[in-house]
């Protein structure tokens, strides 16, 4: 398991109040915080909640490496452990950022925590994830999720799902979308990172099917749109943005010109344009052995389905492709007689990176300035796969 040292920047609302003494935690991912609260409660004696990444040595891109976090203290921290010289930085630390999350401002874990136990009672609060695309708060029996105001709202996801299939995702316990807020239900079990074949079998034919049927709707979700159509302008618009070499540039200008012939092979494929959960990987997937629900529905989009098989595909092992592949294609071919899934696989390849690259330039677009680190270089990372798969 990999580490990540953290060093604390802890204040009282928006009062500097120290330094804590750099420690080391597991797992390794900046986003990760559960760890890192637990570690400065006991030091602290008092309560506290990561706001945001302040700064993050690029070990590698989101984990491992020294991590710096704005933490605030939910009351007055025990005296004599934190180093309280001044920190000549600290203005501008604190002050406003128009890109910053709602929960990365002082209060604003507190303010999702109040929320939700608003709605469950007052039991007790865990912070387990913080970071640009939203913050996750773990209460016995359910979770509480806010996510950017660019991002999908789980719960408004979920309830359109529901109406098709109840058993595919967490029950949702209450919605706030004037703030981006989730209450959702307790999915138990355990991650599916190797799924077995009746997992899949479960899963990835029940998801198909809530597919085929949201594909009447999809003027009604509050999602995203990444349409196939509307690549050609979209990647165009995008290469000059990105730091490429020019041999880069000139391939992916010659890519963008061939896309329509690209998007006319994914179109004879027959499959509509339909809610894609995005992050489509096993780990996103939740199982008792008897229950098995899909999670985190953040990252929907309004898009061509065979991105999620792709996203499979790629976190599986070899061995268990196959499978997966021969049952995501016979449950479309069950739900709309006549399609080709298959075929949309290969065009697939060029455009679920490209898909990617815009997917990454939005978050870019639209977090601050500290946090760009998670993503910087994610587009130009998309747009040379993409580049590879048209040239192999």
């Amino acid at each position: 398991m990999e580490f990540k040292t953290v060093e604390a920047l802890v204040s009282v609302g928006a009062r500097y109040v120290g330094r804590a003494p750099a420690f080391d935690v597991e797992p390794g991912w900046w986003a990760e915080v559960e760890a890192i609260t637990r570690h400065l409660d006991e030091l602290l004696g008092v309560r506290t909640v990561v706001l945001r990444l302040v700064h993050a040595d690029e070990a590698e891109i989101g984990r491992g490496g020294r991590a710096v976090y704005h933490v605030e203290a939910l009351g007055e921290p025990r005296p004599g452990v934190l180093d309280e010289t001044p920190l000549p930085d600290w203005d501008s630390i604190v002050a406003a950022q128009p890109l910053r999350s709602t929960w990365a401002e002082v209060g604003g874990p507190s303010r999702l925590i109040e929320w939700a136990q608003g709605v469950i009672g007052p039991h007790n609060a865990v912070q387990v994830k913080t970071w640009n695309l939203s913050c996750l708060i773990r209460f016995p029996g359910a979770w509480a999720k806010a996510t950017s105001r660019f991002c999908s709202v789980d719960a408004d996801i979920i309830d359109h799902l529901r109406r098709y299939d109840e058993t595919l995702a967490p029950a949702v316990l209450a919605t706030s979308r004037e703030h981006r807020w989730s209450l959702l239900a307790h999915a138990p079990g355990t991650d599916c990172w190797e799924p077995d074949r009746p997992t899949v079998e479960s899963v990835v034919s029940r998801w198909v099917a809530a597919q085929a049927t949201l594909a009447a709707e999809v003027d009604d979700l509050d999602a995203p749109r990444l349409l196939p159509i509307d690549l050609p302008d979209a990647i165009a618009a995008l290469i000059p943005r990105v730091a490429l070499s020019d041999d880069e540039v000139s391939g992916l200008v010659k890519l963008v010109d061939r896309l329509p012939d690209i998007i006319g092979e994914l179109e004879s494929a027959g499959l509509p344009i339909t809610l894609v959960h995005g992050d489509f990987h096993p780990g996103n997937w939740r199982s008792d052995g008897t229950q098995r629900v899909i999670v985190d529905w953040a990252d929907t989009f309004v898009g061509h389905p065979a991105i999620d098989i792709r996203r499979l595909l790629d976190f599986l092992p070899e061995e268990k492709r196959q499978h997966a592949l021969e049952v995501w294609s016979e449950a479309w071919r069950q739900e709309l007689p006549g399609c080709d899934p298959v075929r949309a696989l290969r065009p697939l390849s060029v455009l679920g990176p490209l898909t990617y690259a815009l997917t990454y330039q939005r978050f870019l677009d639209n977090i601050e300035p500290d946090e760009r680190i998670y993503h910087e270089d994610d587009p130009g990372i998309c747009l040379r796969a993409a580049l590879r798969m048209c040239q192999g």
